[in-house]
């Protein structure tokens, strides 16, 4: 090799690494549907995880995802609880349990109520003494919990188990939470809203099949035992998030994949509820979706057969292409 070769090849390199750096598997789509006389609505949709991964927060937040928001007028998210009125819906029918669903709701309340006792042990020991000579003594409590976990209906007590677990969790290296929080944060002027009906959870929850009562165990066994259990399930739970945004299945019992008996609700019925609310807007502005990664792609196994929120947002007639 010639010394003249030399400053092109390392110029070569350096353009290479700098391209490799800055490369990321895209989780963002932007969709667009032009409508006569409203002009061109966008919607960004956002893939994430409710655990807040690193990799969320890594350059591709600040260079893809952070500019679409600060360009859209709106954004959803889970659980903000001002979504419109849904399909009416009585709630679950304990019948459409089969018996192994009602082995796991008795085998759920009784875990739940030890994960209440862990989260109320934790806010006693972080209390003062004046504090803690008002709370109720410990005994008392446990009684008053078990009681409330035992008259509790299924999604009442899968909404009471998310609360202790959260409570339970580990701290985050990130102040922000997770990816819809940290959005919320960063545009405190913008309007939030709610991405499922009002009872769109709920109603996602009973249609998840005779087994549904997987869910409440999975939250009740979602708390890491400690802070090193906690820092050994990132980078799984990283690898199998990216797993997905290709397109791949997570390894076997992720968190990204342990519900997936349950696809039929979590992912196809909300899928459904979702789009006929998404292919309405056609106001000519931007909005910003933020949206469990597992709802975005196919669920076609033996429990569940549809497409994914992409692939809809699609087929109502819009143009989806991923943000690079």
């Amino acid at each position: 090799m010639t010394t003249a070769l030399l400053p092109r090849l390392l110029a070569c390199l350096l353009v290479l690494a700098c391209c490799t750096a800055h490369a990321a598997t895209p989780r963002l789509w932007k969709a667009t549907h032009a409508v006569e006389g409203h002009g061109t609505t966008t919607l960004y949709v956002l893939a994430a995880t409710p655990a807040g991964l690193p990799v969320e927060f890594d350059a591709y937040y600040t260079r893809a995802v952070l500019p679409a928001l600060r360009a859209s007028a709106t954004l959803s998210v889970e659980g903000v609880g001002d979504g419109d009125e849904g399909p009416a819906t009585p709630g679950c029918d304990l019948r459409q349990l089969d018996e192994q669903g009602i082995a796991m709701l008795n085998d759920a309340r009784q875990r739940v109520l030890t994960l209440a006792l862990q989260a109320d042990m934790a806010r006693r020991e972080a209390l003062d003494v004046k504090a803690l000579a008002k709370v109720l003594d410990p005994d008392t409590q446990a009684q008053s919990w078990a009681r409330l976990i035992e008259m509790s209906d299924e999604f009442t007590l899968l909404q009471f188990a998310r609360t202790q677990a959260a409570s339970l969790a580990p701290p985050s290296d990130h102040q922000g939470g997770n990816v819809a929080e940290a959005l919320v944060r960063a545009r405190p002027d913008i309007p939030v809203h709610d991405i499922d009906y009002r009872t769109g959870m709920m109603q996602a929850y009973c249609a998840a099949g005779p087994r549904r009562t997987m869910m409440l165990l999975d939250v009740a066994d979602s708390v890491p035992q400690d802070a090193t259990a906690a820092a050994h399930a990132v980078p799984r739970l990283a690898r199998d998030f990216d797993a997905l945004l290709h397109g791949r299945a997570p390894s076997d019992g992720s968190p990204l994949a342990r519900l997936a008996p349950l696809d039929a609700g979590l992912v196809c019925a909300r899928n459904r509820d979702w789009i006929a609310r998404m292919r309405k807007v056609a106001d000519g502005r931007t909005h910003f979706y933020v949206v469990p990664v597992r709802n975005l792609f196919a669920a076609r196994h033996d429990d569940a057969d549809c497409g994914g929120l992409l692939a809809d947002l699609e087929q109502a007639g819009f143009t989806v292409a991923p943000v690079k």
